[in-house]
Parts: structure tokens; sequence; C-alpha cells
């Protein structure tokens, strides 16, 4: 049986509709891209609504319990070829057990980061066996059919057991169909540097 990120960690995604968006209508948000419902709930607000990422909302009691710390490997970044000049992507991978571990390694990233925090996307895929269930999904969070390649990135290379977070600063130059492939080369390269991957001789 293989269950969905949002079966288990019960995460809402407020996902925009492109032609309801208008791009020069950033949202309102506080200065930390955080607020609390008063329910145990903490809520990451995207610094804009230009780009299409969801508002995400991660459990207090989750994020605050150092029993589901990890420990994130980042990437050095990246700059693809024929990109804008302040395009950047950085892949940011972590052993994961259980939707809690994902749960604090996405809030740290989004909340104690401030450069993740203001990325243009911060798409992701995991995947863990959880009492023998495998537990797998992925995030666009708003660029179209990335998450689903992180997924097969980590199909193909058999890696279990890991969160893979890529973040993409966009540079003012649309790369096309190519983005993907620099996307899940940074993302392998994370998975090399994390150790669930070995290098290609």
């Amino acid at each position: 049986e293989e269950l969905l990120y949002g079966e288990m960690a019960g995460v809402y995604e407020d996902t925009l509709d492109e032609n309801d968006v208008n791009s020069n209508n950033d949202a309102e948000t506080p200065e930390n891209n955080a607020s609390e419902n008063g329910k145990g709930i903490i809520t990451f607000i995207p610094p804009t609504t230009r780009f299409h990422q969801p508002i995400r909302h991660f459990p207090i009691e989750v994020i605050t319990d150092t029993e589901y710390q990890r420990t994130i490997i980042h990437t050095p970044p990246f700059h693809p070829p024929k990109s804008g000049p302040s395009e950047i992507m950085i892949a940011h991978v972590c052993r994961v057990t259980c939707m809690e571990h994902v749960q604090w390694a996405l809030a740290d990233l989004l909340f104690n980061d401030k450069k993740v925090a203001k990325a243009t996307h911060n798409m992701f895929a995991y995947h863990f066996k959880n009492d023998g269930t495998v537990v797998s999904d992925n995030d666009d969070d708003g660029e179209k059919g990335s998450g689903s390649k992180l997924a097969s990135l980590l199909e193909m290379c058999h890696v279990e057991n890991v969160l893979v977070v890529v973040s993409r600063w966009f540079g003012g130059s649309k790369l096309g169909p190519a983005r993907f492939k620099w996307i899940a080369g940074i993302a392998r390269n994370g998975l090399v540097q994390g150790g669930f991957l070995k290098e290609k001789n």
C-alpha cells in the first residue's frame, strides 16, 4: 500500500489558477512569512502570488520537537547555462523515515532560511518505508511537472528514506524544458553529496 503526502500529513495547498493571478499582485504577508492560527498550526505564506506557490501549514508540535530534527545537506549554488544572471538552483537533501521528518525539514527550510523562503520555487519529492509501507509523494511548488521529475529520479536511482528539495530562483530568462534537466541534475548532486547515491565513475 502506498500513501500520499496529503493523506498522512494533512497539509493544505492553496493552488492558484494562473489565469486568476495578477503578476504584479504581491501578497501582504508578515515579515517572516509565518502566522499562527491558535490551533497548533503555523502557516507559511509565500512572499508573492506571482509564481503560484501554495500556502503551507505545519503542526507546531512537530516542527518544535527535537526528536524529528534532521541534518539537511545543501549543494553549492548552480547557475544553469543560458539562464538569467540571477538564476540559481540549490538542492537540499536529508534522511527521512516518517512524515514528521518531512514536515520538520520543509518547515526548517522555509522558516529558518530567508533565502529559501524567497525562492521562486521549492519543489520536492520524498520516498521512505514506514512499518513496511512505502510512503512517497512530490510537489511542484508552482513549477509544473518538476515534482514528478524529482520523484522519477528517486525511483530510477533506487534511493529510499530520503527527502530532496530543489530551490530555484528565477533569473528572468525562461529555460523551457531544459529546466527539468537542471532540476534533476542538481537533485542528483544532492543525493550524491548526502551519501544516498554513489558518484558515477
